[in-house]
């Protein structure tokens, strides 16, 4: 059986490629893929040949995805043939095989469409945990891409108050719609003190308790290192390309006692949950059921949906249109065969 994917087949270069759906082993599952998520910054940055993504041409790029079981392994059980599922590092192609435990039933409220949101909703969850966050703490997410809206749905649980910090207007709005009280440009004259003076008021501490960093820019982390608060926790979950700029470590992490920490998805427990280090399986099902009782909005993420066929245009979009929109997945439907 054929399929379809994305190839990276040098830097610049995407294109549409066939392949050959084999078989699952024992402990995988084939599925039939109905929608993969572009995820923009680490497309962006494989696809560019960003100097620390150590990633190698040619490849498949693509880890969230949706789509109905075809065949599982002897050995995989609780899913079967029919069963609707959300994938994680499947690829974007019209056909996955992957192990078992990177499939994931979908609950039947949640749409295909929101589903496929889950492993991306899920890295910024990661840095909450890791944060340590109580109830009623202040936060600061900066950068509002897909991972900063997700950041200020689930921060809206706990946070007192909750600020944002983005540079577009229209995702500004959505923060506040998401349950931000405040929200600001980057390039708001005064911005520390503004936020300072806020969280002040709010809760009596001068600065964010916990800054959840997604945007991966170094003066984003240089000027949310100035609103933290003393013994605050500045989380990196965005990824950051550039190695050469500096950070006044000794003024903004060792004087106040702040806590800078990675919270990459590559730094998740492999199995066993514990405090603060929940496992990615926990954390997508977590998700997902957050989609299903309404308390996380995906149907707002999305932008658009469109065809494998346009794989080059849409990174070259990507590429090179700094207006490149929120949500984009491909619909791999019309590939699909029998």
């Amino acid at each position: 059986m054929d399929g379809y994917r994305v190839w990276f087949a040098e830097k610049g270069k995407a294109v549409l490629q066939p392949f050959s759906v084999r078989e699952p082993k024992s402990d995988e599952v084939q599925v039939k893929v109905d929608f993969t998520l572009i995820s923009a910054g680490t497309e962006k940055a494989y696809l560019s040949g960003a100097n620390n993504t150590a990633h190698k041409f040619p490849t498949c790029p693509g880890y969230s995805g949706v789509g109905t079981v075809v065949k599982t392994g002897d050995n995989v059980k609780g899913l079967e043939a029919g069963s609707r599922v959300f994938v994680a590092w499947g690829g974007h192609g019209s056909y996955n095989i992957v192990h078992k435990k990177n499939c994931f039933l979908i609950p039947d409220s949640v749409s295909s469409e929101e589903a496929v949101f889950t492993r991306l909703a899920g890295f910024p969850l990661l840095a909450l945990r890791r944060s340590g966050i109580e109830m009623g703490e202040s936060v600061v997410v900066v950068g509002l891409g897909m991972l900063g809206l997700f950041a200020v749905q689930l921060a809206s649980l706990y946070a007192v108050p909750l600020i944002a910090v983005g540079n577009r207007e229209i995702r500004r709005q959505k923060a506040l719609d998401f349950g931000a009280d405040y929200c600001f440009a980057p390039d708001t004259p005064d911005l520390t003190q503004k936020i300072q003076d806020i969280c002040e008021e709010k809760n009596g501490i001068r600065g964010g308790n916990v800054i959840i960093e997604t945007s991966g820019q170094i003066d984003a982390l240089n000027s949310c290192l100035t609103y933290t608060a003393k013994y605050g926790r500045v989380m990196l979950n965005g990824c950051n390309r550039v190695t050469d700029q500096p950070i006044d470590l000794y003024r903004y992490i060792h004087l106040k006692g702040v806590e800078l920490i990675g919270a990459h998805d590559g730094t998740r427990l492999p199995y066993n949950s514990a405090p603060r280090r929940w496992t990615a399986r926990r954390d997508y099902i977590t998700v997902l059921r957050f989609m299903e009782s309404g308390r996380l909005n995906a149907r707002d993420m999305l932008n658009e949906i469109v065809s494998p066929r346009e794989i080059p245009d849409v990174y070259n979009r990507l590429l090179y249109d700094k207006e490149f929109p929120l949500g984009v997945i491909f619909d791999w439907r019309e590939f699909h065969q029998g």
